[in-house]
């Protein structure tokens, strides 16, 4: 006797208790099959357009499971669409986010990716560079950026090799650094709108660069600038790095776009400043006190008055301002002193 009909035998002496099995199973499938087909990246991102043709990328804060566990957090992103083109800046921590950038550039236009710019050397910003390569793009970015991503690249063999984790992570990303670089400032081939490339120095890290579009008012910072997150500081310069957040406060811009969190204006702006000088001279007051960077450490993490994202990355980014300054110490307690007159 088959399954079928001993589940009809049962049940005829049971008419209640048969329909409602069978009001509860119809129930089940039509559940099942009219549940909505969401795509697997729902919910990780989001696309704002901050002024017309004028869109950022913004990750949620997860911590992704594939690529540079440095870097697990994405980076934000932009792209501008011209009529000559698409400028992407920015294009995340790995290939498989930049293909959902990529997607949302082809629901709002056909044209070709022209530029990519990375503004900054950190793997969160440009390990999805390859997935713009079918398209021949410039990838751009400042002459000391590109060095440190072709370190990079290089040194990563190297730890993929000795441990497997990373290997399992890196699977299927190949980092690209760019094939052009400028100098001090740059403006696209673009007839419209203007694009321009300024080179900032070295602040988080070697080579930090701006992309700025006056017309539209729109600067987009990348790692220069966080909202509401713990940076990473690199080997970059805290002093330099606050110094050149005030250049830009006076800049014509109505939308700082940073390397993490929600655009923002020149109050977001300064509030990380103010962050970043209290940062410093915390550091600064905790060596003139002869204390360790250990004691340093205990007695400013976690940061009271910054419940910010990220704050795991505060112990990291406290001991990197340390042996910044410790080495200024150094280096200054070395020089010759000048002979008395």
């Amino acid at each position: 006797m088959n399954q079928d009909v001993r589940f009809g035998a049962q049940s005829a002496g049971h008419p209640k208790i048969s329909l409602r099995l069978s009001l509860a199973l119809l129930a089940f499938f039509l559940l099942i099959f009219s549940w909505p087909a969401f795509p697997a990246e729902e919910g990780h991102y989001k696309i704002l357009e901050v002024k017309p043709h004028v869109f950022v990328w913004l990750a949620e804060d997860i911590l992704e499971q594939e690529g540079d566990p440095n870097f697990s957090r994405a980076s934000n992103a932009g792209f501008v669409i011209t009529p000559e083109g698409v400028v992407v800046i920015n294009t995340t921590n790995t290939p498989f986010n930049a293909r959902d950038l990529l997607y949302e550039i082809r629901q709002r236009t056909s044209l070709p990716v022209r530029f990519v710019i990375n503004t900054s050397s950190l793997p969160d910003a440009m390990l999805g560079n390859e997935a713009f390569a079918d398209f021949r793009p410039a990838i751009l970015s400042t002459p000391a950026a590109a060095i440190q991503m072709n370190r990079y690249q290089s040194e990563l063999a190297g730890r993929i090799e000795s441990d497997w984790r990373l290997a399992e992570n890196m699977r299927g990303i190949h980092p690209t650094p760019p094939d052009q670089t400028f100098d001090r400032e740059m403006t696209l081939p673009i007839a419209s709108p203007q694009i321009k490339l300024i080179n900032l120095g070295d602040n988080i890290s070697p080579g930090d660069a701006a992309v700025y579009l006056p017309q539209s008012k729109v600067l987009f910072l990348g790692d220069l600038f966080e909202n509401q997150y713990i940076p990473q500081m690199a080997s970059g310069n805290i002093r330099r790095w606050i110094s050149e957040l005030r250049k830009v406060e006076s800049w014509d811009v109505d939308v700082f776009v940073p390397g993490h969190g929600e655009p923002g204006g020149r109050q977001q702006v300064e509030q990380f400043r103010h962050f970043l000088v209290w940062l410093l001279g915390q550091v600064q007051s905790g060596i003139g006190q002869h204390k360790t960077e250990q004691q340093i450490e205990t007695a400013m993490v976690p940061f009271q008055n910054y419940h910010w994202r990220a704050p795991e990355l505060q112990s990291k980014l406290v001991a990197a301002v340390y042996q910044q300054l410790a080495g200024d110490n150094k280096e200054a307690s070395a020089s010759p002193k000048s002979p008395n007159p």
